[in-house]
């Protein structure tokens, strides 16, 4: 009887974070990948997803303007995202 109980639960902590995205949370994270100037769009998705978990800003904001406004969580995605973190 328990397990039935926590099934569901378990269910929606095992849903990836992209199906429990927004419709205003698929927007900025469009917006982030189009502003990175990156030839590899999956590394740009995997930053601009972890940003948007990571911050709590609905501002569409500039690749620079996100670097500076955020540096801890930029950092941390950037690396997430396989990027190299210039010296």
């Amino acid at each position: 009887m328990r397990l039935l109980l926590a099934l569901p639960l378990l269910l929606i902590f095992s849903i990836p974070a992209a199906a429990q995205q927004s419709a205003k949370d698929k927007e900025w994270i469009a917006h982030c990948v189009s502003q990175i100037s990156e030839t590899n769009k999956s590394r740009a998705q995997t930053y601009c997803v972890c940003m948007a978990e990571s911050i709590d800003t609905s501002e569409k904001l500039r690749q620079t303007d996100l670097e500076r406004s955020f540096p801890p969580a930029h950092q941390a995605c950037f690396k997430k995202a396989g990027f190299k973190i210039p010296n």
